[in-house]
């Protein structure tokens, strides 16, 4: 990976829709459709997502960045139509793990959550290696149970 220049800030736009409200696709109510604003996992994914366009640019072509961790504090609500940013910025490289901050704002200005991500970054074949391995795993473990 070349390096990432400390301090690289990228912006993801996006507005809200009802599919990313709170809905935990349950027959019991209590679980189902519960708040109607943005939920908390979609924020960790549109994170998620900022933070891989900081090392598109810088992958080699060798080279893929896969999620190892990511942190999310969910400050306030947003409402299905509000137009979001999340902002990312490169924090650090460490090794082959990619540092990244995170902060969303709504329309209004408001900061509706702040967290961040890390990134390991591999060489595609041994991600791939690792994928194939696991598949035979998960193949011998339901032949198992048939």
């Amino acid at each position: 990976m070349r390096e990432i220049p400390a301090g690289r800030q990228v912006r993801h736009e996006l507005v809200v829709t009802h599919d990313m409200t709170v809905d935990f696709e349950q027959d019991d109510p209590k679980l189902g459709a519960l708040h109607p604003v943005y939920a908390t996992y979609w924020m960790a994914k549109h994170m998620e997502l900022a933070s891989r366009k900081i090392i598109l640019p810088y992958l080699e072509d060798d080279e893929e960045g896969i999620g190892f961790k990511v942190e999310v504090t969910h400050l306030a609500s947003a409402l299905p139509g509000m137009r979001l940013q999340v902002e990312a910025v490169h924090r650090e490289t460490a090794k082959n793990r990619v540092h990244v901050d995170c902060r969303v704002h709504n329309d209004l200005g408001d900061l509706i959550g702040e967290g961040s991500t890390v990134q390991v970054i591999l060489k595609k074949d041994r991600l791939e290696n690792n994928f194939a391995a696991l598949r035979e795993r998960a193949a011998a473990a339901h032949e198992g149970r048939s």
